[in-house]
């Protein structure tokens, strides 16, 4: 498994990854966890997806980036995102639909099993 670092709100993490796992409707739900500073601990950190009524491709996310404007471009640079497809409005935020690499992602992707004593 890869990890990365990441920086939210001016917060550091480190040895992130992501826990890939499923919406109703077999969506691909997905969160990035990691350590903030010296923890010895795993910490959720944000949550990537939003789950949605339209349809989509088993290769396309909404991705929750409201929060985090660089989210899209980060994901991009682990060549995990391909390319934005659309834009689905949610409460009244127009949020991004993309199509990602599948294999890229399970790449930084953890076991749940591991995930389950995370703080």
């Amino acid at each position: 498994m890869k990890t990365f670092n990441y920086e939210s709100n001016c917060v550091k993490y480190r040895d992130c990854f992501f826990d890939m796992g499923e919406y109703r409707k077999g969506r691909i739900s997905l969160s990035i966890y990691g350590y903030v500073g010296d923890d010895k601990e795993v910490s959720h950190i944000s949550n990537v997806t939003v789950d949605v009524e339209d349809d989509l491709l088993e290769n396309q996310i909404v991705i929750d980036n409201y929060g985090n404007s660089n989210l899209i471009s980060f994901l991009m640079d682990l060549g995990i995102v391909k390319s934005i497809v659309g834009r689905i409005g949610i409460k009244l935020i127009a949020l991004p639909v993309v199509e990602i690499d599948l294999e890229k992602l399970k790449e930084y992707s953890y076991d749940k099993e591991v995930l389950r004593y995370a703080s």
